[in-house]
Order: structure tokens, then sequence, then C-alpha cells
């Protein structure tokens, strides 16, 4: 049976079935959220700019310092990984993102009005967590390229430049990409349980940039599957005593953004509004 119920926010009526509205009209609503604030831009380009210009500046610096670099540190040098440095931050620009997409509803108290429009919580954290991961996929992919051949054409100078066709570095570009998505699903999770825009976007600072200064006092067993390490290795060509494979990472970031999507899964459809 077919009833009709008027969304406020909409301001027009919706034909919805028992359930509820359907989950297309979710991800509409969702994505017309994300879409129409100007933030979303602004944050998705600075993370696009910071991406290019730390490769730029890293890139450079190493450039500068080769000639004093030990035999081993040459061997040891990975262009690749050095343009692709902005992943680090551009997940915790993304990741911010994604925590304001969902605490922004908690502290303006429209989330009460999204789940009056939308009772099937778990549907609209699925569509934030989905949308929030969709636009952060393109954005740092084409940031990635960006930075990449930023930072080989610095490094083409002293012949130290990698071509794209090198193998494991349009693994290294996709993969980083990949991975701020993953961070962009965990930036909702934790936006989800925490409530707060200030205290979730200091965890997930904590969690990336943070676990890769605490990891250096763990054994190297351990601190490969930190958040920090993970992504390092994800973006990593050369193989490196400490790191595990860019795939393992990969899935290692996986593991982390699926528990934050299920603690969140479970906590909105318990929690009050």
């Amino acid at each position: 049976m077919t009833t009709t119920t008027f969304v406020p926010s909409v301001g027009r009526a919706v034909s919805v079935g028992p359930g509820g509205v359907s989950l297309r009209r979710t991800f509409r609503a969702e994505w017309t959220k994300i879409r129409t604030l100007r933030s979303t831009w602004m944050t998705v380009g600075i993370s696009a700019v910071v991406s290019i210009t730390l490769a730029a500046v890293v890139c450079a610096s190493n450039l500068s310092q080769w000639d004093s670099m030990s035999v081993k540190e040459r061997l040891a040098f990975d262009g690749t990984s050095n343009a692709l440095i902005g992943v680090l931050f551009a997940t915790v620009i993304i990741g911010s993102l994604a925590v304001r997409a969902i605490t922004s509803e908690y502290s303006s108290g429209m989330i009460r009005l999204t789940f009056s429009a939308v009772p099937r919580r778990r549907a609209v954290l699925a569509a934030k967590a989905a949308l929030m991961a969709a636009v952060a996929f393109p954005v740092a992919l084409a940031s990635n390229l960006a930075a990449f051949f930023v930072g080989q054409q610095i490094l083409a100078s002293k012949s130290l430049d990698t071509s794209i066709g090198h193998p494991g570095v349009v693994t290294a570009i996709v993969f980083g990409a990949l991975a701020v998505s993953l961070v962009a699903v965990i930036g909702v999770g934790l936006g989800t349980v925490m409530r707060r825009t200030a205290s979730a976007t200091t965890v997930l600072s904590l969690v990336i940039i943070g676990s890769q200064l605490l990891g250096l006092a763990l054994p190297e067993v351990a601190r490969q599957y930190l958040p920090g390490f993970a992504l390092q290795a994800v973006v990593t060509v050369h193989r490196v005593s400490g790191l595990l494979s860019p795939a393992f990472g990969l899935a290692v970031l996986a593991g982390y953004a699926l528990v934050s999507f299920g603690v969140a899964n479970v906590l909105i459809a318990r929690r009050d509004a």
C-alpha cells in the first residue's frame, strides 16, 4: 500500500512505500545538501592545492639535498612517494569535510528534520558515506595525477624523475585516491559517533597524522598497521622495511572504514536525534 507524505524540506508531496522514502530519493536529497554547500567545493579545492603544492615543495627539497645524501638514502629514494606526499594531508582535509557532512546537521538541529523526512536513519548514513567517498575519489585522483607530474618535472633536472609507466606508479596514484575515499567514510563514521565537529576532526587528525608520529615508538611489525603508515604504504613504489604492500595497506584502511561505519550504523539507530 502506498501513502503520500509531505516533506517540509522539499515543500512538495512525495510518494513513498511502507518502508519510507526510497533509497534513490535519500541519495538525491543528500547529494543536494553536499553540492549546494559552498564549503564543499572550497574544501576539495584546498585539498587539491595542498596536494600539488606539497609535491613541489617536497620534491624540490629532496632535490636540493641529493648531493649530500648517502648511498643508502639515494637507493631508497622514491620519486612517486615524494610526489604523492599530499595524500596524507588530503585525507585529513577531505575527511574533515566528511565529518561536517553529519556533525553540521547535529549542531544545527537539522538532523531531526532529516530523520522526519527519511525515517530510515541507516539509509541516510549510507547515503552520506557513499556520496562523500564518491566526491573524494575523482578529486583525489586528479590531484594525485597533477602532483605526480609536477613532482617529476622538478626531479627531472637531476634525472631523478619516474615515468607514469614505471611499475607501481599508476597503482600508487589510484590507490592513493581510493585511500582518500576510505578516510571520507571514516570521517562520516566518526562524525556520527561523536556528533561534534571539533572533537571528530581532532580524532581523525590524530588517527591519520598523529599515528605516524606515535607509531615511531612501536615495533615495525605493529606500527605498519596504523592508519598513517597504511596510507604511506599505499603510495609507496619502492618497498621498504616497516611498510605493508600497497594492496595490503589499502585493505587495512578499508578495515578501519568498515569498523567506523559499523559502529556509526549501530549508534545512529539507537540514539535520539
